[in-house]
Formats: structure tokens, sequence, C-alpha cells
């Protein structure tokens, strides 16, 4: 189970019907019986004491000291939150038992701005490290310890979103870091008070994805409830009126997935999702994702179309383009002429088209290796990237496709290249058997190997050295690794570099420790604070 559970045998797990509709919204409302009002009161109380400090020290640091990251150690009773039943119940049915609590989390108090709808970074500070996944690998878990309403500036969602992205290739070769829908949004959000201009904005934000039908929803809920989020769906804070008296705070803390799954981790009873209610075009991915979250490995969707590869290059929206390349993935099993205009698909001039490819290949598995090894070898960094991601997605383990992700993880000078390499690399590390050397992706820890990039967050540092640390924590490493990892990982001056370093090693140490270590290891991880990272010129130097 995750860090910290306290679970006993299948309390808390999902059912079928929360699973359904976790898979075809992207979150589900959870309420945690198992804390009362006082805790929540006292968390309100907590939120703002940090944040009223932070408000009092200023700088650039705050976000980093006070507000994020540091709040398990900040707010020692926050742990009940964590490890209830409720929590760690839906996130093992999401993310399968041995999930991974990731080192960055926040505290957010609603403003008088409005944020624009987005997809947070698969970063964090909205850097981006590689493509997005439909499958459940990462969450999003949000507490909220007061009540929240329409007035109070609700986190707004649509509903649906977590399987559509939009372009962030620039044309210099360069990339937005995040992914929010207008990439003209001010980065503090809009702070008209024209609120009709604001609201027509913010809707021609959600017109410009082109998908119909696609409905806004404000989650207004009683104090101390969550929404556990796919980590992929679009989603905002709007702004508190400006004649509400009080605060909304919502804590934010991020789970990844360590393992692929072999049978189902909710209260499964049937062998298909559940009817919704009107057919929408997230239908055909929620079952494909079932089928890969219940480990069925022989299980054949349905092919409903015969134009799919012409229709691919015509259509404007995400919500017609991926169930096509979906649908592409399964032809292409059988049909060595699909394949063949999968391969060139891959190398599209347009941006979307050759994403949705990445969807395809995970589709098509192990019989997309060549056509993954040629665009590897292209000299287009743009296919390199993507097709870097699909090796994983396609979890192509053999030695000669995990020996092309590492001369791309060591010799590829695009910084995304390498990133979506080492993010493969670890997905690849969760099929039995697969040649993935943790040695040579620990070889890529050192700074002088693997170089800052990036000062993003008031912090320099590698989003390539983060994407290795993520692939080591999808392994089960050996005491020498480990020590390795130790050495490196801890020295590092990237805040997540050094934080997930630390959650690996706690991982393997509650493993292989005794009852006492378990429960030091334990406290340690709560009570740990991460320390502000030097200024870039003492990094540098």
């Amino acid at each position: 189970m995750g860090d910290n559970a306290c679970m006993s045998e299948r309390d808390g797990l999902l059912d079928d019907e929360q699973m359904t509709r976790f898979l075809r919204d992207g979150f589900l409302i959870l309420t945690p019986h198992e804390l009362d009002a006082n805790f929540h009161a006292a968390m309100f109380d907590a939120a703002c004491e940090v944040h009223d400090e932070g408000r009092a020290i200023g700088g650039d640091s705050v976000h980093l000291q006070v507000i994020g990251d540091n709040l398990r150690a900040r707010i020692s009773h926050l742990e009940p939150l964590l490890n209830c039943a409720t929590v760690q119940g839906a996130l093992a049915s999401v993310l399968g038992e041995d999930f991974l609590l990731h080192p960055h989390h926040f505290v957010h108090e609603a403003t008088t701005r409005d944020q624009s709808f987005h997809q947070d970074g698969n970063l964090p500070w909205n850097e981006r490290a590689h493509y997005r996944t439909h499958r459940p690998n990462g969450a999003m878990l949000f507490y909220y310890p007061q009540p929240v309403t329409d007035a109070s500036g609700p986190t707004e969602v649509l509903p649906g979103t977590q399987y559509w992205t939009t372009n962030f290739e620039k044309d210099d070769g360069t990339w937005h870091r995040g992914d929010a829908v207008d990439k003209h949004m001010p980065p503090g959000g809009l702070a008209t008070d024209d609120l009709a201009a604001r609201d027509r904005r913010i809707q021609a934000v959600v017109d410009r994805l082109g998908i119909d039908g696609q409905r806004r929803q404000r989650i207004t809920v009683p104090a101390g409830s969550l929404v556990l989020a796919h980590y992929d769906l679009m989603h905002r804070g709007a702004r508190a009126s400006a004649d509400f008296p009080g605060r909304r705070f919502m804590y934010k803390f991020y789970y990844y997935r360590t393992a692929d799954p072999r049978r189902a981790s909710w209260r499964n009873t049937v062998a298909e999702p559940l009817p919704g209610g009107s057919p929408s075009a997230v239908d055909d991915i929620v079952r494909h994702i079932w089928h890969w979250l219940r480990g069925d490995a022989e299980w054949q969707p349905a092919v409903r179309r015969a134009d799919q590869i012409e229709r691919i290059e015509q259509v404007a929206a995400e919500d017609e383009r991926v169930p096509l390349a979906y649908e592409i993935g399964t032809l292409a099993r059988r049909d060595a002429a699909v394949r063949a205009a999968l391969a060139r698909l891959l190398e599209s001039n347009d941006e979307a088209v050759r994403r949705s490819m990445a969807y395809a290949i995970g589709t098509l598995g192990a019989a997309s290796e060549s056509i993954v090894l040629d665009a590897l070898a292209s000299e287009d960094p743009r296919v390199r990237r993507v097709a870097a991601y699909a090796a994983g997605e396609a979890r192509l383990a053999t030695p000669r496709a995990v020996e092309a992700l590492f001369v791309r993880l060591a010799q590829d000078r695009d910084d995304l290249v390498r990133s979506n390499a080492a993010h493969a690399l670890g997905n690849i590390a969760r099929v039995p058997g697969a040649p993935v050397s943790a040695a040579r992706l620990l070889a890529r820890l050192d700074p002088a190997v693997e170089p800052d990039n990036s000062v993003n967050g008031g912090i320099p540092r590698s989003t390539v050295r983060v994407s290795v640390l993520q692939a080591l924590a999808n392994m089960t490493l050996a005491d020498a690794d480990l020590e390795t990892l130790a050495t490196a990982g801890l020295a590092d001056h990237d805040r997540y570099v050094h934080g997930l370093a630390v959650a690996v090693l706690e991982r393997h140490a509650r493993v292989r420790g005794s009852a006492w270590m378990r429960v030091l290891v334990d406290h340690l991880a709560a009570a740990r604070f991460s320390h502000r990272p030097p200024r870039p010129s003492t990094a540098a130097a």
C-alpha cells in the first residue's frame, strides 16, 4: 500500500460505479468519515497560519518554504488525512497498492483573480518532462477544510478532459512549460473588475478546445471534502466574490503509480465499465483503460470505422482525433498497411497528429518496435520526443528497444528527448525481466553529466535528472544501487531530485526494514523539511 497506509484489508477501496465515474469524468468527490469537524477546523486554522506567515515574510521563497512542499513538516496534524482509509483506499484503487507520495504539495487560497483552465505540469511549477498518458499514472488529491460555495471561489473542472491536451511546441524548437488552454493568459490569472468580460474570456477558452458538449463543473462541497482527480484533468481556481467574508483554502498533493496492474485494485465485480448517460467521446478510451487496470492482456476492443487514417489528419479537436488513434492502434495489430500509415503519421508536421500516435502505439504494443526505433533515429527532435515516449507506452522491453532509449538518454542534444527517454525506461522497467539497468540510470544523476536545464519556481533544476528519479521509483533496487542513489540523490541541489531520492529510499527501507525502522522512517518522512535551494549562481559555481 502507499506510504504510511493505515487501511485494513479492503476498507476505503472504490467500487465499480466510483471507478467508472473516475475514469469517465476524471475526478471523484469523497468524504473522509474518519475525520471529524474538529480536525477540519484545525486544518483550516493551519492554512490561515501558513498563509499569514508567508505574507509577513514576503520574498520569492514563500511558495517553497511556507505554503509549498513543507506542509507535512510544518503541520504535524496533517498526517491523519493522508493516512486515513478513504484516502489510502481511493489512491490504491486508482494507482495500485505501491503508489508514491510526491515531495511537492501546496495549499492554495482563493483570491480576487481567476485562473484559466489548465493542466498541471508533469513536474512541479509547470515544468515539462514527458507527454501525458491516459492511463492513471498520477493523481491529484484536493482537500477543502472549510465549505466551498460559489461565492468562496470553488475549483472548476472540465469533466473528461484528462484525455485531451493542447499543443506545446513553439516554432523555434522550444516549448511551453505548462499546458494552459489559453497560452496568453496572464501568469497570475485574470484580475479585471469587468466580470462579464472575464466570463466571456474563460468560456472562450473552453470553446477553443472545440469539443462538442464540453461542460464546466464548479466543485461546491461541505467542509472536509476531498477530490481525487486524474493528474491531467483540466481545472482552474475561481476567484472569491468581493463580498465573501471568509477565506477558502485547498490543500493539494501529488501521487504516482510505480507498478503496472496485474489485476483490479478496486472492489471490481464486473468485466466492463458501468453504463453512463448519453454516449461520450471518452467511452472507448475508458474501456481501454478499464481493461488495462484489470490486467486484461487479451482484451480486444471493437473497431467502429474504416476511414481512420484519412479522418485523423482532417479533424480539428482531440475528442475526435484521440479515439481515432486508438482504433488505428487496434487495426495495426493485424494490418501491415495500417502500421505503415501509423509510421508516417508519427512523423507528421502536425503536433497533435504526431502526439496522438503515441496512444496508437500504446495500443499496438510490441509490434510497434520497428516503427518506434526508426522514429528514434529521426533527424527531427519533435519526432524523437514522441517516439521515446511511445516506446514507454508500448512497454517495449526488448534489449534492442531499451538500448535505443539509453542511447537517446545519453547522447541526444534535445532535453525533452532525454526526459521522455528516461520516463519511458521507467515504464518499461515495470515489465518483469525488462533489461533496464539501474546503474545506467543512476549514472545520469551526476550534474556534471546531466546539468541543470532550467530555473523555474526559484529552483535551479534538471527536468532530465528528475525524470531519471521517477524512472528509478518504478524499480526494486539492489543495495549497491541504493547506496549510489543515496550518495548522488541526497547531494543534489535540485529540490525534486533530492525529494524523490528520499522517497525512493524510504520505500525500500519500509519494505526491507524491521518494525522499528519502518516507524522511524515514517516519522522522518513526515518531519522532513526541504530548505530553499541555492540561487542559480551558487548552483552553477
